[in-house]
């Protein structure tokens, strides 16, 4: 009887751990603005007591700031004669915001012929460069970073040719530098940028079959990426079909640490995090899709972790006084978590869509982005 007992015990323990909403009353958040479909929005996230919304166009990339009520502060474009795209921003503890895309590397043009006499075949005082008709349109290949100021003002541009089409995929900024991840074919990318805009050396992490979603910078110079692979990375393998990985590379471009979050016939990813350490992200397998939400101690050794019935990825982001934020999507409900410390929901919060992206500022308070709509908390936050 004893041992039956303490199989029950083992049984119980390697159990996910999960919650119900139904134990506490569900509230809807608020929704401030609703974006039109035609409007590209590559990333939103609250800096300076505004929202900062940052995206494409036809013509260019633009950011701009709202207020708390979704109306526009101001709208600074960036075009340029070269192909560009933005695609991810942080903001630094000066109150600079730093875009994140790619442009197009300059094209090589030939001077026009003089005339038969000797003279140039046409005035051109100002030196402007003609493109060749039907020229064919060069890759985005060069990483690219732009620097705005508070106020909406550029502040500089940076960029370090590449030679493979590349596409950053997220930034992370502190008093010591900058952090950049980027797609390419071969595999993604790794490198540090310091503050004044100067690109370190490229470290390739891994290859085509990993993918990395999310860099959080440490104030030493090192950062944690995360995401998913099928690779062995420090002897550690794979576990599922893919793993949910979290590499940590020190300031010399070292992968010092590897952790894998994987199960049996399971897929796993961990696609956002916050500078704690809670990452949260998906599990895939033949019987179950999960939202997983872990806490992580700076060992990468997990202290808590919960895991809900969904069909996207978690998405989380600290709140204040050491509580968190995640937030999900299932069948088209989405349903934010507000968790204390030790990963006990506080409050239950609910809206339509999926999660894309979220952030919080105690003064301002939280934010929820789900690709139409922009959403709040119905109350003065926690």
């Amino acid at each position: 009887m004893f041992r039956k007992f303490l199989a029950l015990i083992a049984i119980f323990a390697l159990l996910p751990i999960s919650f119900s909403s139904a134990a506490t009353s569900v509230k809807p958040l608020v929704n401030v603005k609703l974006f039109p479909e035609d409007i590209d929005i590559a990333g939103i996230s609250i800096a300076n007591n505004a929202i900062y919304q940052f995206g494409n166009t036809p013509t260019g990339a633009y950011i701009s700031a709202l207020n708390k009520d979704g109306s526009q502060k101001w709208l600074h474009p960036i075009t340029d004669q070269r192909a560009l795209m933005v695609s991810a921003g942080a903001i630094d503890l000066a109150g600079n915001f730093w875009l994140a895309g790619v442009m197009a590397p300059p094209i090589a043009m030939t001077a026009p012929a003089p005339s038969a006499s000797g003279s140039p075949a046409a005035l051109n005082p100002d030196g402007v460069v003609i493109g060749l008709e039907g020229a064919v349109r060069p890759n985005l290949t060069n990483i690219t970073l732009w620097k705005i100021s508070s106020t909406g003002e550029g502040s500089g541009r940076y960029e370090l040719p590449l030679t493979d089409p590349t596409l950053p995929i997220d930034i992370s900024a502190n008093k010591s530098g900058i952090s950049l991840i980027a797609w390419q074919k071969a595999g993604p990318i790794f490198l540090n940028i310091d503050l004044a805009g100067n690109f370190g050396k490229v470290l390739k992490v891994g290859k085509s079959s990993t993918s990395l979603d999310k860099v959080i910078r440490n104030s030493d110079g090192s950062s944690f990426v995360t995401g998913s692979s099928t690779e062995l990375f420090l002897a550690t393998k794979a576990i599922g079909v893919r793993d949910g990985l979290i590499n940590k590379i020190d300031s010399t471009l070292k992968i010092t640490q590897s952790v894998r979050s994987g199960e049996k016939g399971a897929t796993r990813n961990w696609a956002s995090g916050t500078s704690s350490l809670l990452l949260g992200g998906y599990l895939k397998s033949p019987t179950s899709s999960l939202a997983t939400i872990t806490k992580f101690a700076n060992t990468l050794k997990p202290t808590w972790t919960m895991r809900a019935k969904a069909t996207s990825s978690a998405i989380v982001v600290n709140g204040s006084a050491g509580t968190f934020f995640a937030a999900y999507e299932n069948s088209g409900k989405g349903t934010l978590i507000n968790l204390d410390k030790s990963g006990k929901v506080i409050t239950t919060y609910s809206f339509a869509g999926k999660p894309i992206s979220i952030s919080y500022q105690k003064d301002f308070g939280l934010i929820l982005y789900t690709g139409t709509n922009l959403f709040t908390l119905p109350s003065v936050n926690p």
